[in-house]
């Protein structure tokens, strides 16, 4: 791995390696549950199926900064990625002066959508109705038989910007134009990856996986390690020790989890030892670290290649994992060495997808609702953090839960 490729060293990595050693050196040691830690009242399985807390949901995905993007699969003028989710089209592109925007993907005229393919490239946006045509930037620059519309200003007719940001070449979005800066929101978890070469991700992969589950549970599955070894006994247990895993809590809703990784085993678990890059740091070959981010982004980084997953609803009883794997420039171009990691990164997923629908059976069974442990308290802290999104006032006080673990946050690395 080069080193232009690299952050410089910082203080950082060190001062994570030692606070996570000293974490996980207490978890191993446990033997009873954590005197500094509170009981996790159960979690209303409503919640999972309720059409009115569906709804409710809404305020959330409007409000939230959402992962869309690499900075990477926009390499030019006109380059364009859509985002279909929600109910809303949205179109992601780099301008002329290489800036990437976020507009709303309908005509300002009749409302037509200006574009259909997921991804390509687009100097201009050509409504496919009545030929009115906007500019990269948005701006609307040509109108057939201008004169008929009285009081036509072009420069007031432009497509619908939606607030875009970049935070470490991930490019987000957020529907609220007055919603805080994507770097405010990121800031509370700012160091969890701070010496993890984000900058420059490549996506080699990307695809969609349906699932027969509300979103909320799918996501749950990828916010602890609980299940390791009963779900995971060939594909993850002989590379990580289940028992050697802590989870952090930080502000808006975001996680670090950290598992150490078994003594002898690759740094890697997609590839053998050999092909791994040298120059990652302690953290990263002692412990495979993920960085969930409120309200539905996750990725398990990897110095070879990893994931980087998104999770959406189909309603209040399906949802839609979106998947990229990606790698770097001067990653292997081998197509071999890339299908080994989607194999891999498949044959774990699978193991998942397949309980998902019998997690959905059972909660709309009305059988029980959801008991936590101390070390699913990733689960319960998104949860929490779902219900400030959406304001408690608005959700019946039956399905919510309760505000518990604001005292578990941690402040540092």
């Amino acid at each position: 791995m080069p080193r232009e490729r690299r952050r410089p060293k910082i203080k950082s990595e060190r001062v994570m390696l030692d606070a996570i050693n000293r974490l996980i050196e207490i978890q191993v040691d446990r033997e009873n549950y954590p005197e500094d830690f509170p009981p996790l009242p159960e979690i209303p399985a409503g919640r999972y199926h309720d059409l009115k807390f569906a709804a409710a949901e809404i305020r959330m995905w409007d409000s939230t900064w959402l992962f869309v993007a690499l900075e990477s699969e926009l390499p030019s003028h006109g380059s364009y990625v859509l985002f279909e989710r929600l109910g809303k089209s949205v179109i992601i592109i780099r301008g002329k002066d290489g800036v990437v925007r976020a507009m709303h993907n309908v005509c300002r005229h009749r409302a037509t959508t200006l574009l259909d393919a997921p991804r390509g490239k687009a100097t201009r946006l050509v409504c496919p109705y009545h030929a009115w045509c906007y500019s990269a930037d948005g701006e609307l620059v040509a109108v057939p038989e201008a004169q008929d519309f009285a009081g036509l200003v072009k420069s007031t007719r432009g497509l619908t910007p939606i607030r875009c940001e970049n935070w470490r070449s991930m490019i987000f979005i957020n529907m609220n134009p007055d919603a805080d800066s994507l770097a405010s929101f990121m800031e509370p978890a700012s160091e969890r990856s701070a010496d993890f070469p984000l900058e420059g991700l490549i996506v080699k992969d990307i695809f969609t996986l349906e699932m027969d589950c509300n979103w909320k549970l799918a996501y749950h599955n990828f916010l602890e390690a609980y299940h390791l070894n009963s779900v995971h006994p060939k594909t993850l247990g002989p590379h990580l020790d289940s028992k050697a895993f802590v989870i952090s809590l930080f502000g808006n809703g975001h996680t670090r989890l950290a598992a150490r990784k078994r003594v002898g085993k690759s740094s890697s678990i997609y590839q053998d030892s050999g092909k791994v890059p040298p120059d990652f740091g302690d953290l990263f070959r002692q412990y495979s670290i993920t960085i969930p981010s409120f309200p539905n982004f996750s990725a398990a980084l990897d110095a070879c290649g990893f994931g980087v997953q998104t999770f959406w609803p189909l309603g209040s009883r399906r949802s839609i994992m979106e998947v990229r794997i990606v790698g770097w420039k001067d990653s292997p171009e081998d197509p071999e060495y890339w299908q080994q990691i989607r194999k891999g990164f498949d044959d774990i997923v699978d193991e998942d997808i397949g309980l998902f629908a019998r997690m959905q059976k059972g909660v709309e069974s009305g059988a029980t609702n959801l008991l936590l442990g101390c070390q699913e308290k990733a689960l319960y802290w998104f949860e929490e953090e779902l219900d400030r999104r959406i304001g408690v006032e608005n959700i019946p006080a039956g399905l919510r839960v309760n505000q518990s673990l604001a005292g578990q946050v941690v402040r540092t690395a």
